[in-house]
């Protein structure tokens, strides 16, 4: 797959929100940024000064999917060479993760201003599903030999 093993914040085990070591789809950039921010990065960069090893940090791991390109490559030497800081590294992530966040943001605020709407269409949902969901039984229940029960 293209996209790699997503770890939590904590950057120990994958991230649930279960192990509240995520970040809230629905959460606002003030709080993205602030779990982001607390996100754990390579352990072995103990100073500033010190070059960092992207490949073993959490926060790199998720510049690779919501930064560019060019971020990505860039943020890889420079760490590599200590021109950046961790925390500037988790600016970056957080201003990139809310800008792909935004759309998700921007649809769930419509949906939570017309609940009609979201009413509407899990009710049809549910209609169509039942619909799909009788046919199947009834496939079920002929290759069975279950006739005797109607459904």
């Amino acid at each position: 797959t293209k996209t790699p093993k997503v770890l939590g914040i904590d950057g120990e085990r994958k991230m649930s929100k279960s192990l509240n070591n995520h970040i809230e789809l629905a959460a606002t950039p003030e709080e993205t940024e602030k779990r982001v921010m607390s996100m754990v990065t390579d352990p072995q960069r103990q100073h500033r000064s010190d070059p960092g090893n992207p490949d073993i940090c959490n926060v790199f791991t998720l510049h690779k999917i919501f930064s560019s390109e060019n971020e990505v490559e860039s943020i890889n030497r420079d760490c590599r060479s200590a021109e950046i800081g961790c925390v500037d590294c988790k600016r970056t992530l957080a201003a990139n993760l809310n800008k792909y966040l935004e759309p998700f943001r921007a649809k769930r605020k419509e949906l939570e201003g017309d609940p009609d709407y979201v009413r509407d269409v899990l009710l049809d949902g549910a209609k169509r599903a039942k619909v799909i969901a009788a046919e199947t039984m009834a496939e079920v229940r002929e290759a069975i030999g279950f006739y005797g029960v109607k459904g």
